[in-house]
């Protein structure tokens, strides 16, 4: 996992209060995987709705990697498609 992916699920982990293991986290490679895995996590699922948590994790990336949502689907790779590192 790069630099950028591990500062945004770092952002994300402080934004919903929780924590995503490094095992994990290493296989959250597309922006879907990470936005199931944040949606389902009990706490967050309790105080926030799926869309919500799409919008947010959009946002993040937007701001962290430099790239615009439009030009990207949720089934983009971080790192060989939009390129983070």
């Amino acid at each position: 996992m790069g630099l950028e992916v591990e500062e945004l699920v770092i952002n994300l982990e402080e934004e919903f209060e929780m924590a995503i293991p490094d095992e994990v986290a290493s296989v959250l490679t597309t922006p879907r995987k990470l936005i199931d895995r944040i949606a389902a996590h009990p706490d967050v699922a309790n105080k926030r709705s799926r869309g919500y948590v799409e919008v947010t994790v959009w946002l993040a990336i937007e701001n962290i990697l430099g790239v615009r949502r439009q030009d990207f689907s949720d089934d983009s790779r971080f790192v060989q498609d939009m390129g983070a590192g």
